[in-house]
């Protein structure tokens, strides 16, 4: 494993692991009502995602490293779709506390898309000291 992939798989499980038990702390004792059970999918549904991304990311830069652009623009559209199905099939299914989900979801989603950010950052920056 590359250093760089491993430094942003840290980062990665850090940041979705402090966010997760933080929002689900205050949720479950401050905030109790507002708690619901699917809690905990939200935080594993990004934290996939954004390994996903990354190994993507990393085959991308390794066969069309000026492709990146275009590469990482289509994770976000992915990752914006997928993320309204997981909410269309939570209010279908589930149907206990949307707000609340679809709010602590797009929480999440706004951390997905910095952390994407910083690593299309970090690649880039990679990409230009190569060249």
């Amino acid at each position: 494993m590359g250093r760089l992939r491993f430094r942003l798989f840290l980062f990665v499980t850090w940041v979705y692991s402090v966010v997760g038990v933080s929002l689900g702390g205050l949720l479950n004792t401050i905030w109790h009502t507002h708690y619901f059970a699917w809690f905990p999918a939200i935080p594993i549904y990004y934290y996939v995602l954004c390994l996903v991304l990354l190994a993507f990311l990393e085959k991308a830069n390794r066969k069309h490293p000026d492709s990146i652009i275009n590469n990482y623009m289509i994770t976000r559209v992915v990752k914006l779709i997928l993320s309204i199905v997981f909410i269309w099939l939570y209010m279908f299914f589930v149907r206990h506390q949307i707000r609340m989900f679809a709010i602590t979801l797009m929480i999440f989603y706004f951390i997905s898309m910095f952390i994407d950010t910083y690593i299309f950052y970090l690649y880039e920056k990679r990409r230009m000291k190569k060249r």
